[in-house]
C-alpha cells in the first residue's frame, strides 16, 4: 500500500484541515487515467442487467429483498491500513467509523495511529459538507462546500454500493450486461447509472451472485483527469439478515491504497442529524 484515502485526505488538504464467500478481485484492466468519453446511458434499465441485480439482491437477502430497507440507517467500524502522503512510514494503521443515512447523509471518522492519535472526520448532510481534524487536543473545523458533489459520489461507490441500496433504487439505470472469465472464474458485469454519480461498472460472481467489485472513473474537484477507482468486496457474512463484505480494499489507478477488515455492520431505526452537522 502506498497512499491514503485519496479523496478524503485530498479534500482535507484543499480545505486546510489535513493533519501532519469471496467474490472476484483482479478482474479487469485498469482504465486509462486520461479524460474518458461519457458513457451513454439508456432511458431505462436493460432486462438482462436487471436479472443480474435481482439475483444478487435475492441471494444477499436470502430471498427477502425488503430487508434492504433496514440498511438505510447504518453504522460500520473497520480496521486497516491506508497510505498517506508525507507520513513517516507511508502506511498508516487506521480505525474507520461510518454513520450513514441513505441517500444524503454520511459521516466518516478516521483515527490514524501515527505518533499519537490523529482524528480526521468528514460530515455530509447534503448539500453541506465539513471536515474536522483533532490532534494534540487542538481541533480545526472547516466547511468544504466546493467538494460536496465529489464526496457524495465517492460515498456511493465507497459505502452505499456494498449495501446494495443504489441497486434497489428504481431511479438507478442498469445496462450493458456481459460475461467475462478471469483466472478461470466466470463473472457477470454490468454498468449502473446512479443520479449525480459517474457510471459504475459492477462485477458479480456468476456462481454465487454476490457483488464483488465496484469500478468507476471519478473526476474530483479541481482535477483535470479522472481517477480509476476500484473497491473489492470480499468475505461476505450475514448482518441483519443481509450478506455483506467483511474485507474491502481500495485501489486507485492500479495500486492498493487501503485495506480494511470490517468489525461490524449495525442497522438502526434512526440516526440523529446532529451526527452529520458541523460541530459547534
Amino acid at each position: 500500500m502506498r497512499r491514503t484515502t485519496v479523496l478524503f485526505v485530498g479534500l482535507a488538504l484543499l480545505a486546510g484541515c489535513a493533519p501532519e464467500k469471496e467474490a472476484p478481485k483482479d478482474v479487469s484492466v485498469v482504465p486509462d487515467r486520461g479524460t474518458q468519453p461519457a458513457v451513454p446511458v439508456p432511458d431505462k434499465s436493460h432486462p438482462d442487467a436487471v436479472k443480474i441485480v435481482e439475483r444478487c439482491i435475492k441471494v444477499s437477502t436470502d430471498g427477502h429483498p425488503e430487508r434492504l430497507e433496514k440498511l438505510k440507517a447504518n453504522r460500520a467500524t473497520m480496521k486497516g491500513s491506508v497510505v498517506r502522503p508525507g507520513a513517516a512510514t507511508g502506511i498508516i494503521p487506521t480505525v474507520r467509523r461510518f454513520e450513514a443515512v441513505w441517500p444524503d447523509r454520511v459521516m466518516i471518522a478516521d483515527e490514524f495511529n501515527e505518533g499519537g492519535p490523529v482524528r480526521l472526520t468528514f460530515g455530509l448532510r447534503r448539500p453541506a459538507l465539513w471536515c474536522r481534524t483533532v490532534r494534540d487536543g487542538t481541533s480545526n473545523t472547516l466547511d468544504v462546500q466546493k467538494n460536496e458533489a465529489a464526496f457524495a459520489a465517492d460515498a456511493v461507490g465507497r459505502h452505499w454500493m456494498a449495501l446494495l441500496l443504489p441497486l434497489a433504487d428504481p431511479a438507478t439505470v442498469v445496462f450493458d450486461a456481459k460475461k467475462q472469465t478471469v483466472e478461470g472464474r466466470a463473472t457477470d458485469v454490468i454498468k449502473a447509472a446512479v443520479k449525480d454519480c459517474p457510471v459504475f461498472t459492477l462485477w458479480f460472481d456468476e456462481k454465487i451472485g454476490y457483488l464483488g467489485r465496484v469500478d468507476f472513473l471519478h473526476l474530483e474537484y479541481e482535477n483535470t483527469a479522472p481517477k480509476a477507482k476500484t473497491f473489492n468486496l470480499m468475505a461476505h457474512r450475514a448482518f441483519g439478515g443481509v450478506l455483506l463484505p467483511t474485507r474491502i480494499d481500495y485501489r486507485q489507478n492500479g495500486p492498493v491504497f487501503e485495506e480494511w477488515t470490517v468489525d461490524a455492520w449495525e442497522f438502526v431505526d434512526k440516526i440523529d442529524d446532529v451526527v452529520f452537522d458541523r460541530p459547534k
